[in-house]
């Protein structure tokens, strides 16, 4: 399954293949040798077989920005935690 992961991270680190056409993804999916069944989902851009093939779960990831120390010494961080629970 790892080889499957691996082509998906590059399609999506390459924009270019974003639309690429269906020859151009079966010539890179031969390259790599998936199960059929993966190499069909990709190829129907099936989102939810492949995520049920792959056995993926949703995730979620929150990023927040760290907070400067000029922040932590004038108080602001006190009066936004206040401000967003009124």
């Amino acid at each position: 399954m790892s080889n499957i992961v691996d082509f998906l991270e590059n399609v999506g680190q390459n924009a270019s293949l974003r639309y690429a056409s269906a020859g151009e993804l079966q010539r890179m999916l031969a390259d790599i040798q998936v199960d059929p069944e993966v190499r069909d989902a990709v190829l129907a851009k099936d989102q939810a077989r492949l995520a049920a093939l792959a056995g993926a779960k949703n995730v979620c990831c929150m990023l927040v920005p760290a907070m400067v120390q000029s922040d932590r010494d004038s108080g602001r961080d006190e009066e936004y935690y206040h401000q967003r629970r009124a």
